[in-house]
């Protein structure tokens, strides 16, 4: 009986540790082996060489990135150095065109000046070979006229006691129209007696002629400087009236003569117009249609 227990025993036993053995290796028993010597080596030079790969690769990374910086830094360089050159090569040549434009203004000013210098000169002269015309034209009338004393007035001028008279055909402004008798050496014509009316009056016809006569500077004057007040009139009547009406901004301070010769004052610088209806003679027509120039002529004898 006791050696049939010990033989069962010694059965369990062998079970048991056949038991044992077929069990896996706890975990702490292959963290042990892992961190033995020869396999902790292993692991280091591995972990080691990986990171000696990825220094080597970011280092050469590195190493590009920073030929490219330079690179840059380099076509920067070249970049700002070109431009900084055609900057100065455009301010110098602006500085040039400048320089040239200041030049080619100075001999356009120049130029203009001559120009207008040569204008009024050959003005000049074509004046002094109209006048010397007109000269030689009233000696020749005298010496037909077989030396009479006489009135010489220049061609397309009438004559009329000791004046001489010019009408034109087109219409100006009351101010153009006296400055250009004074370019004649005349004025705009001033009347001083009902004969020298009625003269005036017969050789412009039924139209409306300016006078030498304005109030623009306040009292009527005539442009010779002949008194007003006591000289001849031939106003129509309740004229001057200095009438707003007109829409053109002022009064009426240019006297004219109408289609009857009668005296109105109008705006000075109405425009030219053919006269149109009878509808304007109430006040005087609206536009002038002639200029009748005066001037005095010294009786020529030779």
């Amino acid at each position: 009986m006791t050696k049939e227990y010990q033989d069962l025993q010694h059965l369990d036993n062998e079970e048991n540790d056949h038991q044992h053995r077929k069990r896996p290796p706890p975990p702490h028993s292959l963290f042990r082996r892992l961190c033995s010597g020869p396999s902790l080596i292993l692991i280091s030079i591995g972990l080691s060489l990986l990171l000696l790969v990825v220094v080597c690769v970011i280092g050469s990374q590195n190493s590009k990135l920073q030929e490219e910086l330079r690179a840059l830094r380099e076509t920067f360089s070249n970049l700002t150095v070109s431009t900084e050159a055609k900057v100065k090569a455009l301010s110098v040549q602006g500085g040039n065109v400048g320089r040239k434009m200041k030049s080619l203004e100075s001999q356009l000013e120049k130029q203009q000046q001559d120009l207008s210098e040569d204008h009024s000169s050959l003005l000049l002269h074509v004046k002094q070979f109209v006048s010397d015309l007109r000269s030689l034209s009233c000696q020749m009338a005298v010496l037909q006229g077989n030396g009479s004393e006489r009135t010489c007035c220049p061609v397309n001028w009438v004559d009329f006691e000791g004046k001489c008279y010019w009408f034109s055909r087109s219409g100006k402004p009351w101010p153009e129209a006296e400055k250009y008798c004074q370019l004649e050496d005349a004025h705009l014509v001033v009347v001083g007696s009902w004969e020298e009316q009625k003269f005036i009056q017969h050789h412009m016809g039924p139209v409306n002629t300016w006078m030498g006569l304005t109030d623009q500077n306040g009292p009527w004057k005539w442009v010779d400087g002949t008194d007003y007040e006591s000289g001849f009139k031939n106003w129509r009547p309740e004229q001057p009236d200095d009438w707003y009406g007109h829409g053109l901004g002022g009064g009426e301070d240019c006297a004219h003569f109408t289609d009857d010769g009668r005296w109105n004052d109008d705006v000075c610088q109405r425009p030219y117009r053919t006269l149109a209806a009878s509808v304007l003679l109430l006040y005087c027509s609206q536009h002038m249609d002639s200029i009748a120039c005066s001037k005095m002529t010294a009786p020529l004898q030779l």
